[in-house]
């Protein structure tokens, strides 16, 4: 169980704080004057959503984690090209649901093809750490799996070991009250892609939360 996060993470998250919330979403996704994002991140499932094969890793989501401050290099690249089949299957055996409809086991067992594909592309020691690992696991299941990052850790503390099934927790406790909200901040934002998952939507609070310094 995962009982201490009403005593860590961010107030306006534990409150389901709307007004605060759909106003840092909307700063996120909004426009500069001469129509550029304000945050290059506001482009990551734009981008990602290129590639429309939901089992490969390639060029697109390499530049799609750009956008949120990772870069992929070179050699990491080719590894990651040259192991397109492994990744491949891997991918075929994780579901694009919900993290709060996933099965336990999927976010927790050391087995799951979740897990070894988090592995599989940490192996190469070229420059893919937890953060960039994240980025693009989430850009390929962008419902089911949250990003890490320091912000991330600074917001609610908790560091890689774990944190997919206690975020999953966090969203289911007391009858999804925090999951249910967030999909309402969702639908008070006008204008926000309907690409943008209800998961990516937290991940773009806590940041903004940080980025903001509304933590203090």
């Amino acid at each position: 169980m995962y009982t201490g996060w009403k005593r860590r993470w961010p107030q306006p998250v534990v409150d389901c704080d709307t007004d605060s919330a759909v106003s840092l979403i909307r700063r996120y996704y909004g426009k500069r004057a001469d129509g550029r994002p304000v945050y290059s991140g506001s482009q990551f499932e734009s981008v990602a959503a290129r590639n429309a094969h939901p089992d490969t890793i390639g060029p697109d989501e390499f530049s799609a984690v750009s956008l949120l401050s990772v870069a992929v290099t070179g050699h990491a690249a080719l590894r990651l090209l040259s192991q397109a089949d492994e990744i491949a299957r891997l991918l075929a055996r994780i579901p694009n649901v919900d993290i709060v409809d996933a099965e336990p086991d999927i976010l927790e067992s050391g087995s799951a093809p979740a897990n070894q594909l988090w592995k599989l592309l940490r192996s190469g020691k070229d420059g893919i750490g937890r953060t960039t690992t994240s980025k693009l696991m989430a850009a390929k299941r962008p419902r089911l799996i949250p990003i890490w990052d320091s912000f991330i850790e600074h917001a609610t503390g908790l560091d890689t070991i774990g944190y997919w099934r206690r975020f999953q927790l966090v969203l289911l406790a007391d009858d999804r009250r925090i999951w249910n909200w967030l999909n309402d901040v969702r639908g008070n934002v006008p204008g926000l892609p309907d690409h943008v998952s209800t998961l990516r939507v937290l991940d773009v609070l806590l940041w903004m939360l940080v980025e903001t310094d509304a933590l203090n």
